[in-house]
C-alpha cells in the first residue's frame, strides 16, 4: 500500500494539497495520506499528523517565539514517517519550515517532490543550491519559475495553476450571493480579507476596519464583508470589531462569514486583500483590490532589503505590471486604505480599468487540469504498482 507525506503550513497549500490529493486518490485508490494540512487535505482522505495552525505563523521574530511549538512538530512528522515506513514526501511551498524538513527527509531515504514553488525567484535565490541538492523533482505553477529552474539545473516541470480547476463566481452571479451574504438592497460592498494566518489578522484588520469606518463617512449606505480564514480563532475577530467601535452585528457592522471566500469575492464591489494567493483568487473572481501588507518592523527591515521584485501582489506579478494598487507596511494605513477602496468605489472608469485588467489573468495562468497532469507525473515517479495502468504523463518539463 503506497503511503505519501504531504506538508501544507497555510491555507492557500492545503487547498492546493487537497486539490491534487484527490486526483491522486483517482489514479491510486490505496494510497494513503499522512498529512501536515487542514480541512482541504482532511476532506480528501489525508490522516493529519499535525494541524496546520500549529505552523502558520510569518515572520522572523514570530517564529522564534514559537520554536519550542514548531520543533515538537517537526519531530512528530518524523516519527510518523518512520512509523509508517513512507519514502516519498511532497512538500508545499512554506519553504521556512519545509526546506528544514527535506533535509532530515533526504538523510531517511524519503523521495522528495516539491510543489509551489518558494518565492526564491524573488528573494534569496541561494536557496535555489539547496533546492538542487535536496529535491528530486520541482512542480511550479507559474511558467516562468520553471525557466528559472532550469537554468539552475533542477528537474522541473509546469503544469499549470491549479486554480484554473476552480469554479468562481462570474457577475451573473454577484446580485444572489450579494443579496444572500449582505442583505437585500442597492448599496455597495467591499470585502475586508486580512489573510489567513493569525499575525496576519492582528495586524491588518484592525486598520481594515478603521478604512471602512472612514469609508463609511463619504459612502454612508457600504456595507462590509468578511472571509473568516478556518485557521484563525473567531475571537481575534471580534475583539479587533469591538476595539474599532463595532459590535460585530447588524447591518452597520462588517458581516463575517466562515470561509467561502470566492463568494464573497463574488458578492462585492471592492476589496481590501492581504498578499498571497488570495489576490489571485480575488482577480479571477473578477473584483477590483487594493492588495495590503504589513510585517512586524524588525521582520521588515530585514525584507526590504532582501526582496527583489518590484511587486508583492501576485497579480500584479503575473500581469508584469502594476494592474492594482499596493499598500506596504507604513502605506497600509486606514486612511490609504479608505482613499485606494474609495476611489475604485466611487470612480467608474477606475473600476472599469481594473476589471479589464483582471480579465486577461486567465490566458496568462493556462489551461485548466494542473492538479491532475501533476498527479499523473508524481504517480509515475514514485514507482508505486498503482501506476502501471497508466501510460507516461504529459507534461510540460
Amino acid at each position: 500500500m503506497p503511503r505519501v507525506l504531504v506538508v501544507a503550513g497555510e491555507a492557500s497549500g492545503d487547498q492546493h494539497a487537497g486539490r491534487l490529493l484527490a486526483e491522486m486518490n483517482k489514479i491510486c485508490p490505496d494510497l494513503r495520506c499522512f498529512a501536515v494540512g487542514g480541512p482541504a487535505l482532511e476532506r480528501a482522505g489525508a490522516t493529519l499528523v499535525v494541524p496546520m495552525e500549529r505552523l502558520s505563523v510569518i515572520g522572523l521574530f514570530e517564529v522564534a517565539s514559537r520554536l519550542p511549538v514548531i520543533y515538537g512538530a517537526y519531530r512528530t512528522i518524523l516519527s510518523a514517517v518512520r512509523e509508517q515506513g513512507i519514502r516519498t514526501a511532497i512538500l508545499v511551498d512554506f519553504p521556512d519550515f519545509n526546506l528544514i524538513l527535506a533535509r532530515a527527509l533526504k538523510k531517511r531515504g524519503v523521495r522528495i517532490f516539491y510543489y509551489v514553488s518558494p518565492q526564491i525567484w524573488a528573494w534569496r535565490k541561494g536557496r535555489v543550491r539547496t533546492i538542487r541538492r535536496l529535491v528530486d523533482h520541482m512542480f511550479v505553477i507559474f511558467p516562468f519559475e520553471a525557466d528559472f529552474y532550469r537554468s539552475h539545473g533542477v528537474p522541473v516541470t509546469y503544469a499549470g495553476h491549479p486554480l484554473m480547476d476552480v469554479d468562481f463566481p462570474g457577475q451573473a452571479d454577484k446580485d444572489v450571493l450579494k443579496k444572500e451574504m449582505a442583505g437585500d438592497g442597492d448599496f455597495p460592498v467591499i470585502v475586508l480579507a486580512p489573510g489567513s494566518r493569525q499575525g496576519e489578522v492582528g495586524r491588518l484588520y484592525p486598520r481594515m476596519l478603521l478604512a471602512y469606518s472612514l469609508l463609511r463617512k463619504k459612502i454612508p449606505a457600504l456595507r462590509a464583508l468578511v472571509p473568516e480564514a478556518p485557521s484563525v480563532p473567531e475571537r481575534l475577530y471580534r475583539e479587533a470589531e469591538v476595539e474599532a467601535g463595532f459590535s460585530g452585528e447588524g447591518a452597520l457592522g462588517p458581516i463575517r462569514v466562515r470561509g467561502r471566500f470566492r463568494e464573497v469575492m463574488g458578492a462585492s464591489d471592492c476589496a481590501l486583500v492581504a498578499s498571497g494567493t488570495a489576490t489571485l483568487e480575488t482577480g479571477l473572481v473578477g473584483t477590483p483590490m487594493v492588495v495590503v501588507y504589513a510585517l512586524n518592523r524588525g521582520t521588515y527591515r530585514i525584507a526590504r532589503r532582501l526582496v527583489k521584485v518590484p511587486a508583492i501582489g501576485m497579480v500584479n506579478l503575473v500581469s508584469g505590471r502594476t494592474v492594482v494598487p499596493e499598500l506596504i507596511q507604513d502605506e497600509a494605513s486606514p486612511e490609504r486604505m479608505a482613499e485606494e477602496a474609495g476611489r475604485i468605489l466611487t470612480e467608474p472608469d477606475r473600476n472599469a480599468e481594473i476589471r479589464k485588467d483582471l480579465a486577461s489573468l486567465r490566458e496568462i495562468l493556462g489551461a485548466p487540469g494542473a492538479s491532475e497532469r501533476i498527479a499523473r507525473e508524481i504517480v509515475f515517479l514514485s514507482d508505486w504498482d498503482c501506476q502501471s495502468s497508466f501510460g507516461a504523463p504529459e507534461s510540460r518539463h
